[in-house]
């Protein structure tokens, strides 16, 4: 219906059915209206997580100790432009400021001590004998850069005349035999590249400054044979890790190499760990070009207890499987909250990680008790505190926006909510996240 159309002298009937029209479209526009609001507040706390996980720091506590690598450019210039000056400007009459107090140097570090004393001890002034008056130390922390040696075995061998034998001590066990590495340079190899990422054509470069021409696939070889030798003890660490009554799970991306694609392709790591707390930590990691959940399953098929994981998918078969009990990982749902206090300040996100700080707090105290009394604690004081904040995400899931980032957090603790209240009634169940593990090549599958 069009305004402009309607005569100037209107009946009632008229009158109302305008009335009824306009009340319409008001109605529609502040539906669109809300709609665009939700749309766009989904993309302002989208486009504040990016950036924050782009230039920001990752790390989930309020104050983070790490620096950008812009921030050690800038120490960097500095420096130099301060050591510049320094050489081009005259020493200042007037007592420069202090400098900052440094931290001692390692008392474990082996020192090697360089004296230099006086050639004559007579006085260069009056021809005396001079007396020790004491003795002054400085130190400097130096690098003495890795060498490359070889190890040359002599075996003398003797002959019986008698019996006509050969007598001669033998060669001790080697991983590669009749192979020209050491152990030595075996570990530092595998360790370069599982635990400081350096690739085998980088590591190539770094023997060749040393005289040293290793091809990258004779490296390749060496990492692979060691691979094979600490098979057995990676298989050893799965046995054990099989044992425990809680185990904690995670996965996570990893660019892996193709050589048949001669390109890079997402690949996933699986951590497998032992419980926060457990009398063994032990951690396995299972490589693999996917995320189906039957890697899981083959790494935990006939295990029994409780597995702690953040809700994805693939671990469902192991639930449905029967024998295997599922708990929540409060970590994950406190990710999603700090992501949203960084992103906007929220203070639902605020109010919800002060809950689960206090959580985190009655862990601490009670950590070293015996199971069963931390049990009976989290029953007492966790257990009330839980079913308040239930209530509260009730509440503020109806006063939030259906797409907002603290709609989505708030929705997946509430989807989460009976596995994440599992450890009320399992002690040996932990609301901690992952302990911080080093990759370990043997415990790769």
């Amino acid at each position: 219906m069009d305004i402009s159309t309607l005569p100037v002298e209107q009946s009632p009937d008229e009158l109302r059915q305008m009335a009824q029209w306009l009340l319409a479209e008001l109605t529609r526009e502040r539906e669109k209206n809300q709609a665009l609001q939700q749309k766009i507040q989904s993309l302002e706390d989208a486009l504040k997580t990016s950036r924050r996980w782009r230039f920001g720091r990752k790390s989930e506590t309020f104050r983070g100790e790490e620096r950008s690598l812009a921030e050690e450019d800038v120490d960097a210039d500095t420096a130099d432009l301060e050591q510049q000056l320094a050489t081009l400007l005259p020493e200042e009459s007037e007592k420069s400021p202090a400098s900052p107090k440094r931290q001692p140097l390692p008392a474990e570090v082996p020192r090697e001590e360089v004296r230099l004393d006086l050639d004559c001890h007579d006085c260069p002034e009056c021809g005396h004998i001079l007396r020790p008056l004491r003795d002054e130390v400085s130190e400097r922390l130096e690098y003495i850069p890795a060498r490359v040696a070889v190890h040359r075995t002599v075996r003398p061998h003797y002959s019986c005349p008698c019996c006509e034998t050969v007598h001669a001590v033998p060669l001790p066990p080697q991983l590669i035999e009749k192979g020209q590495p050491g152990p030595g340079l075996l570990a530092q190899v595998t360790i370069a590249k599982a635990c400081d990422h350096l690739p085998l054509y980088r590591q190539q470069k770094i023997y060749l400054r040393s005289g040293v021409d290793i091809p990258c696939s004779t490296l390749g070889g060496w990492f692979g044979a060691v691979g094979g030798a600490l098979k057995h003890l990676a298989d050893a660490l799965r046995q054990d890790l099989r044992q425990q009554p809680v185990l904690q799970a995670d996965e996570t991306p990893l660019l892996l190499l193709n050589p048949e694609k001669g390109k890079s392709q997402k690949g996933y790591l699986w951590a497998y760990t032992s419980a926060s707390g457990s009398e063994r930590s032990i951690v396995v990691y299972d490589c693999q070009p996917g995320r189906s959940g039957e890697y899981a399953r083959a790494i935990l098929a006939g295990w029994q207890g409780t597995l702690v994981v953040d809700g994805y998918a693939g671990y469902r078969a192991l639930f449905d499987e029967g024998g295997v009990k599922e708990a929540g990982c409060w970590a994950h749902v406190r990710r999603k909250f700090f992501d949203q206090y960084k992103a906007s300040g929220s203070p639902v996100a605020a109010e919800a990680l002060q809950t689960i700080r206090e959580l985190y707090k009655l862990e601490r105290r009670i950590k070293k008790r015996p199971p069963e009394q931390r049990r009976r604690w989290r029953q007492r004081y966790a257990r009330p505190r839980l079913a308040a904040f239930e209530s509260w995400l009730l509440i503020k899931q109806q006063k939030t926006a259906p797409n907002s980032g603290i709609r989505k957090a708030i929705d997946y603790a509430l989807k989460r909510w009976s596995a994440l209240l599992a450890y009320l009634e399992d002690a040996t169940v932990s609301v901690w996240p992952l302990p911080p593990v080093i990759l370990v090549p043997g415990a790769l599958a």
